[in-house]
């Protein structure tokens, strides 16, 4: 694994290095006015920055011995496939049932039968994730939610 990160975070860094070199070719224009390089040029900056960590990191590691793989233990397997399963029937019922409803089961399910956290975390996590949701999307983007069940 710490061989793979090395290799990876030197593709990116050259990568990046090219968007970087690439988008000096255009005008890069100001924060108040962006050009069409400005975009490409800051996520380049941070592409670098980040496979440059990742490359020390990488490097400071000490052993790969205690790292465990995701699917390694018993039933994760399963978990993937209930996690898959529950946001296809969330797609699927979310016009019918509405954003609240449906957001509301689909934590429900994950944090207690994925996440096995205990009910009143369950509960607790499940109506504040969905509540904050609510108010980032409908309050603060002004974005239009399906009511389902709850339409005027």
């Amino acid at each position: 694994m710490k061989r793979y990160d090395r290799i990876c975070s030197i593709i990116f860094l050259f990568f990046s290095l090219v968007v970087i070199w690439q988008s000096f070719l255009m005008p890069i224009g100001r924060f108040s006015k962006p050009g069409p390089g400005f975009l490409p040029l800051w996520i380049a900056i941070i592409l670098a920055l980040l496979s440059s960590l990742l490359w020390m990191e990488a490097r400071l590691r000490k052993s790969v011995s205690a790292q465990i793989q995701f699917f390694s233990r018993e039933g994760r397997w399963l978990s993937a496939l209930f996690t898959v399963g529950s946001l296809l029937a969330y797609a699927l019922l979310i016009e019918f049932l509405g954003f609240i409803i449906c957001t509301l089961l689909l934590l429900l399910f994950l944090f207690r039968f994925i996440g096995k956290q205990k009910w009143w975390l369950v509960f607790t996590e499940t109506i504040l994730v969905t509540l904050v949701t609510q108010a980032i999307f409908k309050v603060g983007l002004k974005v239009q939610l399906p009511a389902g069940l709850f339409r005027v």
